[in-house]
């Protein structure tokens, strides 16, 4: 036990207090006088009770002298002590694994030299018997040793060697906070512990418990790419390219070549663009460069951070590799790719008898809500003319129905008058409510419904479905009547909507495109939305086949979905499928390197202080309420002992 403020104990002296108190109180003085025998026998029961009564006083003088003394040790505040603290020697090497760390000079990465700064500290720390352990700082920190004595000194050597041999530096953003933070995994066994953190950033302010080691070099600098991206502007694309210079003012120069451009689709090889503009970076300064159709690019006002730079009409492409001619010491954000210029072709057909306007005009909609991913063809059959039974991925028959569904894509049967072989369904009579409207019922949570108001649709005539196989879902309903059945199981994807605009409130609401929208995204979801990612992002994946398979820097093949494929490394990810009509599809992305690790000059605000919970009490468990619940015990039986006094 551990007495935490020992001066607490001056309050023994009570005890001294007490004992004087006892000696100077005032004795009542026996005396014999003459009595009866009533007086004596009253004596003699009297005689009897007198050693109880000084037990009784006797026990009273030591509770109050242990309550004196238990309030003595309240006030030293005693604690058992559940560990100590050690006199070794004991330091925590935090190492910036952010993706600037890669910035070489004299040909050593940043990194490396900051392995050799730690594996230096840990020999000089093992030289005094001392502790070392090692966290590496990435976006999500981890100890790569922890608290390792002298004896075995050689991992922390053996562990660096790994780290750096397996290229251990990220390609992120480092989290230098949250290593500080699992310091005191350490600190709360050792808060005498010196903290060092091996980076190359600048912080204006350092805690005192803290000490940073830079390794970076003032002749080190960087031109870089910070972003890339293409808009469609004018039917023509046009590319925006920023860039910046950090640790010196230069001009540099700026290329994009241009693949596959403008080919009909993504078979074709196509023709092949180059462009160099040079563009001068002050320090720090990011500049703009815009590429854009030379019609259109005298237009555009070039300001002092932006240059106009004439290109060819440019209506689709398959890549843009822009790049940075220079020879800085960061290279990994010298290039960068851009990919979408051309879209997986989304063929549609709409066949119908009584053809109407609320079904292309959705898709006309929904056209430039899936742009990012699919470029939409909508083909509407003149009545009279045989629709086509394969060359499409989604089928429409309204009204009047195939002799046989299609086999080599998705179909949507409205207002079915009859039953189309390989589709399942057995059609009835159509019911008539004679001109009343009748709301319909969501039978379950559906993808399909997701933002529809299923009860504003109402419906006056619909077409009874008799029966269905099981793999249809009911999704909506008209009285207890399946009105809208979707099937998805492998190749056979269909959706079945018993009922026609022409006698439904649908065609005019908003719920028309967005169901229309969600059964084109619930059977032929896009793989990935969107062409360009950052370092350590998650991307959901989805496919219109049984696998995924992503090449370029990984290699992985997924089955189950959706999917998430973790970004760890930049570059050009080809993910490919084959959907289950024999489709071979193929979209790529780009993974670029955070801008913000392009300024290898970076200066922070501040680092948090890790001592900040820490105190003393960390060692020990207060035995305070233990002390007071004594007190009271012993209180209360001084309390009783008085009370009987009398008696």
């Amino acid at each position: 036990m551990k007495l935490l403020a020992p001066l607490g104990l001056l309050g023994l002296i009570g005890i001294i207090i007490l004992i004087i108190i006892y000696i100077i109180k005032p004795n009542f003085q026996q005396k014999g006088i003459s009595s009866t025998y009533i007086w004596k026998l009253s004596l003699k029961y009297k005689k009897k009770r007198v050693p109880i009564s000084r037990l009784r006083n006797l026990l009273i003088i030591l509770c109050q002298i242990s309550i004196i003394a238990l309030s003595a040790m309240i006030l030293a505040e005693p604690n058992k002590v559940i560990k100590e603290q050690t006199d070794q020697s004991e330091v925590i090497a935090i190492l910036d694994s952010s993706a600037s760390m890669r910035s070489v000079n004299d040909g050593y990465t940043r990194f490396e030299r900051a392995t050799e700064k730690i594996v230096k500290l840990s020999e000089d720390t093992f030289a005094k018997n001392g502790i070392v352990s090692v966290i590496v700082a990435n976006n999500n920190p981890y100890y790569l040793v922890q608290r390792v004595e002298s004896e075995n000194g050689n991992v922390v050597n053996e562990k660096i060697t790994e780290l750096v041999e397996s290229n251990g530096c990220s390609y992120g953003v480092s989290d230098i906070d949250g290593a500080i933070s699992i310091c005191e995994d350490v600190l709360v066994d050792n808060p005498d512990a010196q903290i060092y953190i091996f980076t190359d950033n600048t912080y204006s302010f350092v805690p005192s418990s803290i000490k940073v080691e830079r390794v970076s070099s003032d002749e080190e600098w960087n031109a870089g790419i910070l972003n890339a991206y293409a808009e469609v502007e004018d039917n023509y694309f046009t590319f925006y390219v920023d860039v910046a210079c950090y640790g010196r003012s230069r001009e540099i120069e700026v290329e994009i070549e241009i693949s596959g451009a403008n080919t009909a689709d993504k078979n074709d090889v196509g023709s092949v663009f180059s462009y160099k503009s040079v563009v001068a970076c002050p320090d720090g300064v990011s500049q703009r460069i815009i590429f854009k159709n030379q019609t259109f690019a005298e237009e555009e006002q070039e300001t002092e951070n932006v240059v106009v730079y004439p290109i060819d009409s440019l209506y689709s492409y398959q890549r843009v590799m822009v790049k940075v001619n220079e020879e800085d010491s960061f290279v990994d954000d010298d290039t960068f790719y851009i990919y979408g210029g051309q879209k997986e072709p989304l063929k549609i057909q709409y066949a119908s008898t009584m053809p109407e306007t609320f079904v292309p005009g959705a898709f006309y909609k929904i056209k430039s809500f899936v742009a990012d991913w699919y470029d939409v063809v909508f083909d509407e059959v003149k009545v009279g003319n045989e629709p086509a039974t394969e060359g499409y991925d989604l089928y429409i028959y309204e009204h009047k129905m195939p002799d046989e569904l299609p086999a080599d894509g998705a179909v949507l049967l409205i207002n079915p008058h009859s039953s189309p072989a390989g589709s399942g369904l057995t059609i009835g009579d159509e019911i008539d409510f004679r001109a009343q409207m009748i709301a319909l019922t969501e039978e379950l949570p559906h993808e399909i419904l997701k933002g529809v108001n299923s009860g504003l649709i109402e419906i006056s005539r619909y077409i009874k479905i008799e029966r269905h196989d099981s793999g249809y879902e009911e999704v909506l309903t008209c009285n207890g009547s399946p009105v809208l059945l979707v099937k998805n199981e492998g190749p056979q994807k269909i959706a079945v909507l018993s009922f026609s605009y022409h006698f439904s409130n649908l065609g005019i609401m908003p719920e028309n495109v967005i169901l229309l929208k969600n059964l084109v995204n619930y059977f032929m979801p896009a793989i990935v939305k969107g062409n360009s990612f950052e370092v350590n992002e998650k991307v959901d994946l989805n496919t219109r086949g049984e696998n995924l398979f992503v090449s370029g820097n990984v290699e992985k093949v997924f089955d189950e979905f959706p999917a998430i494929l973790d970004l760890d490394l930049p570059g050009t990810y080809d993910i490919t499928q084959t959907t289950y009509f024999g489709k071979s599809i193929t979209e790529s992305i780009y993974v670029r390197i955070p801008s913000a690790e392009s300024n290898i000059r970076a200066v922070f605000d501040g680092l948090s202080d890790p001592y900040g919970v820490e105190d003393e009490k960390n060692f020990y468990i207060d035995l305070l309420i233990y002390f007071a619940l004594a007190l009271v015990v012993i209180e209360l039986i001084e309390w009783f002992l008085q009370t009987r006094e009398g008696n």
